[in-house]
């Protein structure tokens, strides 16, 4: 890969533009930042109290489905001085805990100090995945398995509000995923760029082109000591966390929420009562039901597929919930809503 903008701290790359600016991570594209973005979840509980509690759960690239996303695979060490190999060993003590051999790592292709530098920044970032897509079939399959739910978040308003509700975050950066027909590694000590914060953009923000139809939106988040997993993929051990990998936003940037078409099931319902009516287990999909009839009634879609000249399409129709008695809730449906 050759660096194709020799403006300081950038790397251009296609029609995206890596940069860090004024201390920000910033990415160019020619998208245009979407007032909506769309979070999809399996149903448990995890998933339910994340909406509950109003907060993104911010991964660690173990935590991702592509084994290439975010990998350090996508770093190319080949240009690291030895110069620049001691200093990092002995500026964050690790010559005292690991074996110091530039010549040696050279010829094992630097995999011992990747795995230092990738563990140390990613125990400091975070990555949540958002959509543009809210009705795309394969979305519901893979991340909800059309049992779970989605919602619609208002950006600007979990912008405007990310560092009071986090007073510990440090940074972020919001933009898409560049898609690419063949991922390419990067330089990770591109002489115009003073730190490694543009590789490691560039790393975070390019998948192949096999994922293009997620249309993903990408909230990396910066905290000190998230921690990082034990992983299979490391020979290191798990570094422990001092701050949970949440990131907490105001119930009020919730534009709507989108239930699954296989939400209610054997695994939460005792009884149908009639094709709209459902008397529930006790359990957390009641209380899930109940949350929505308190603060969204008035903005709650149900998924679900129509059928247009013997072909079908996805849809999601506006609902609302009441309440016969304590278990059983009635869904009232309304002409309106979106679909394919």
């Amino acid at each position: 890969m050759t660096q194709k903008d020799i403006k300081s701290n950038t790397f251009e790359y296609g029609e995206w533009t890596y940069k860090l600016e004024n201390g920000r991570h910033i990415v160019d594209s020619p998208k245009e930042i979407p007032n909506s973005v769309f979070k999809y979840y399996y149903n448990n509980s995890n998933s339910k109290n994340a909406f509950l509690n109003q907060y993104l759960f911010s991964s660690h690239p173990y935590h991702l489905n592509d084994s290439m996303d975010c990998s350090d695979l996508l770093w190319d060490f080949s240009n690291l001085s030895e110069e620049l190999y001691l200093k990092f060993y002995t500026q964050y003590g690790f010559d005292k805990l690991f074996e110091v051999n530039y010549d040696g790592e050279k010829a094992n292709g630097f995999a011992q100090i990747k795995h230092l530098f990738y563990n140390k920044i990613t125990n400091e970032s975070g990555i949540i995945s958002l959509t543009t897509e809210p009705l795309h079939t394969l979305m519901w399959a893979h991340y909800s398995s059309e049992k779970g739910f989605m919602i619609e978040l208002d950006w600007h308003t979990v912008k405007d509000e990310l560092k009071t509700l986090n007073p510990n975050l440090n940074n972020y950066a919001f933009f898409p995923i560049q898609y690419v027909t063949n991922l390419e590694s990067v330089d990770f000590f591109l002489k115009n760029c003073s730190t490694p914060d543009v590789p490691f953009l560039y790393s975070v923000g390019i998948k192949r082109k096999d994922w293009s139809y997620e249309n993903e939106w990408r909230l990396i988040t910066y905290m000190h000591n998230y921690g990082v997993p034990s992983s299979v993929l490391s020979p290191l051990p798990e570094i422990p966390s001092q701050h949970e990998r949440k990131l907490f936003y105001p119930i009020k940037a919730i534009k709507s929420i989108t239930l699954g078409k296989q939400f209610f099931n054997s695994s939460n319902v005792e009884i149908l009562v009639n094709p709209l009516t459902y008397k529930m287990k006790s359990s957390e999909d009641l209380d899930f039901i109940n949350f929505l009839i308190e603060h969204f009634n008035d903005r709650i879609y149900f998924c679900g597929e129509y059928e247009v000249d013997k072909t079908f399409q996805r849809s999601s129709e506006r609902v609302s919930f009441s309440k016969i008695d304590c278990n059983t809730v009635v869904m009232e449906r309304y002409d309106e809503g979106f679909h394919q």
